[in-house]
């Protein structure tokens, strides 16, 4: 798995810089930076890639880290394209996601966390040739989980995960030839979005716990707002990835809980039967 995401790195950092030889044995942030440095990156645009370091609280507790701003992200990553709305209030935003195409495979509901590793290790291996033409595809962002929340038990349940593809409507793209990873176009959808910062495993005692407490800001955002006809607060809600880089290998450096709008759902078209 991280022989498949340090590729993942490679291949990014290849397409933003006219140099494609790095070497990323025993990688590290120092590392990292250096590389970033030495391939041209101004200080300023290190800063926009890696957020700052936690520093300690008077408590001696972590801070929680800021989200990265999407314009930041989205210089550097090919972002699904998404219309702000003004239905916005404190703690929550609202927007519009327009159609396009997403590789999509189901996660595994008996293991969530290792579920949604096994997601994202089978749409990189489609993205770097797993499919008919055994082509190397762009890879936007976000990755979108689909997820169950219990209220009752508090168990989140993985069901599917999906990666913005940013080609045409239009644009042919090669069948899977896992059988577990779809094609599917989503029509436009909006979404009521709080976005958190970095979250890695070490950072807090568990990054569902993290979740669960970020969607509860959310629907408590919702309420206070008066927003309540069109949405539901249990139930299915989306997380969604922004990173720069590749998942899991310096911790993403923007998380969003979304709630649908059920006024704008999801439509989902499978455009691609393997």
């Amino acid at each position: 798995m991280l022989r498949l995401l340090i590729i993942s790195v490679l291949v990014s950092i290849a397409l933003s810089s006219e140099e494609s030889e790095f070497d990323f044995s025993g990688i590290g942030r120092d590392e990292f930076e250096a590389h970033l440095r030495e391939h041209g990156f101004s200080e300023e645009k290190i800063r926009q890639i890696l957020p700052e370091q936690v520093e300690p609280n008077r408590s001696g507790k972590k801070k929680n880290r800021a989200p990265v701003p999407l314009k930041n992200i989205c210089r550097f990553e090919e972002c699904a394209p998404r219309e702000k709305l003004d239905v916005s209030e404190c703690g929550f935003k609202m927007s519009r996601f327009q159609n396009v195409n997403w590789v999509v495979t189901p996660v595994d509901p008996g293991n969530t966390r290792l579920g949604l590793l096994n997601a994202y290790s089978r749409l990189s291996d489609y993205l770097h040739g797993a499919n008919e033409r055994k082509a190397y595809l762009k890879r936007g962002a976000p990755a979108i989980s689909t997820l169950g929340y219990n209220n009752k038990t508090g168990v989140i349940t993985g069901i599917d995960l999906a990666i913005y593809l940013p080609y045409e409507l239009n644009h042919t793209l090669p069948a899977p030839t896992n059988t577990n990873v779809f094609l599917e176009q989503w029509g436009e959808f909006a979404v009521y979005s709080r976005a958190f910062g970095e979250l890695k495993f070490g950072d807090v005692p568990s990054p569902s716990l993290y979740v669960k407490k970020q969607l509860k800001h959310l629907d408590q955002a919702l309420k206070n707002a008066n927003i309540t006809k069109y949405v539901r607060y249990d139930g299915l809600f989306l997380q969604a990835e922004y990173n720069i880089f590749g998942l899991y290998v310096f911790g993403r450096q923007r998380d969003e809980v979304m709630r649908i709008d059920d006024a704008e759902p999801i439509t989902r078209t499978r455009i691609v039967d393997n």
